[in-house]
């Protein structure tokens, strides 16, 4: 699902034409793991479009777990920080089923995020 999902959001990027675009897995252009200072824990864009003037960070998210929301929470407000850093946005992707739980946890947690649906 995330290869189709990434080529879908990269041809839709092209069409704003950044000067660059990062995509995670790629051989020699892959983004920069992203963490806090004094913390070994980096996190991993899928995605990361530059601009002359901004800089635009996207996260795939297939679904939440219990286990794994204070971790998704930590790595979404550290990536909303380094895409306003910027004076980009950051955009998470989820599957539109879960649109509601998200967004729950948006409004919840305060994020600067907005959503993409698939």
């Amino acid at each position: 699902m995330n290869k189709k999902v990434i080529s879908k959001i990269v041809e839709e990027i092209k069409l704003t034409e950044p000067i660059k675009l990062q995509v995670n897995g790629s051989k020699d252009n892959s983004p920069a793991p992203i963490g806090y200072s004094r913390s070994d824990k980096k996190f991993m864009p899928d995605i990361v479009a530059k601009f002359k003037n901004k800089r635009d960070i996207y996260a795939i998210e297939k679904d939440i777990s219990d286990n794994d929301i204070h971790l998704l929470v930590s790595k979404w407000i550290l990536f909303s920080a380094e895409a306003r850093k910027y004076f980009g946005t950051f955009y998470i992707v989820i599957p539109s089923a879960q649109e509601e739980e998200f967004e729950k946890i948006i409004i919840e947690k305060q994020l600067e995020v907005k959503l993409i649906l698939i």
